[in-house]
């Protein structure tokens, strides 16, 4: 009986460390693209995207390691972010804090309820020269980080 309780136990734990492992290697959040504001100001749009089961909360945004104190997450609930999309005066583009709205997995966001629903997701980031990018969220109860190096845009 105890053998059987110590394998079942073990059995378990290594399920989950491979678990655990298995979402530290492929992480939920990715970032798509990213794009300079239309009017010539200091303002990035960076889109991103949960390619996970379950809600992302953001945590925190790190711009060149320091933290960024100008950031907002939009949600469209029609186009994609690109450079041509008006930000300013549309009515399907929200502006949130950055902890008020969890990101949704983009694989159940129902594509056909186009200015009902959130459809893409991205960050307004004011800053001059964006070199690295860090985002801090949590998946499933458990802390993630996602950094990126952006190019120099012209």
């Amino acid at each position: 009986m105890k053998k059987l309780l110590f394998v079942l136990l073990l059995s378990v734990l290594v399920v989950g460390a491979a678990f655990i492992i298995y979402l530290k290697s492929n992480p939920p959040l990715v970032m798509n693209s990213y794009t300079n504001s239309t009017d010539g100001s200091t303002t990035k749009i960076v889109e991103i995207e949960n390619k996970g089961l379950r809600d992302i909360k953001l945590r925190q945004i790190l711009i060149d390691n320091k933290v960024a104190e100008n950031v907002e997450l939009v949600v469209s609930k029609s186009e994609p972010f690109e450079a041509e999309t008006k930000l300013v005066g549309n009515p399907n583009i929200t502006y949130h804090k950055l902890r008020q709205v969890n990101i949704f997995p983009s694989q159940y966001i129902d594509r056909k309820a186009i200015g009902k629903q959130p459809q893409h997701y991205a960050m307004k980031v004011d800053a001059p020269k964006i070199k690295k990018i860090t985002i801090k969220y949590e998946y499933l109860k458990m802390p993630f980080t996602l950094t990126a190096e952006l190019q120099a845009t012209k």
